[in-house]
Order: structure tokens, then sequence, then C-alpha cells
């Protein structure tokens, strides 16, 4: 028998600040939605649940977005960045 193929399907960064993370389009932690949507365009589809929106551009650019609001009177922002792996 073969051995099994080990392969990436998807990375998932968390959090609040780290230069590091960011997208091929320059979208990291703490980009707000306007900028998701300057960059990115139509979204595939958004979900709202309570303080937390998730925002998927997975068609065209396989790429999905967490923002959170991190103040009562602050704008949600990119806490979580999830990019899938092509098909292979």
């Amino acid at each position: 028998p073969t051995p099994a193929t080990t392969r990436v399907v998807q990375i998932e960064a968390i959090g609040l600040q780290n230069r590091a993370v960011r997208t091929r389009k320059g979208v990291g932690f703490g980009s707000t939605f306007a900028d998701l949507i300057k960059k990115y365009q139509r979204p595939d589809a958004y979900e709202i649940n309570g303080e937390q929106i998730v925002v998927r551009f997975l068609s065209q650019y396989r790429v999905a977005f967490r923002l959170s609001r991190l103040g009562v009177d602050k704008p949600h922002v990119v806490t979580g960045v999830v990019v899938a792996a092509g098909k292979g």
C-alpha cells in the first residue's frame, strides 16, 4: 500500500495585531469591512452572529474573514483570516 498523502487544506490566523498576517491584497488584523469590500468587491456570503461577522470570498479568492467588534462604539475589525487551498 502507498502511504497517505498529507496536504494542507486551510490555514487560519486569529488575533488582534500581527503585521505578518496579511492576504495578497494586504488585508490583515484590524482591517474594516469597508477595507474588505474595497479590496475584494462582492463577498460570496456573509453571516452576522452577535458581535461577529464572517465574510467569505471563497469562489474567486479562497479567503474568508472573521470580524469582531472590540468596543461598544467601535467598528467591526478583522480578527480572523482563513485561507483555503485550491483544488489540487
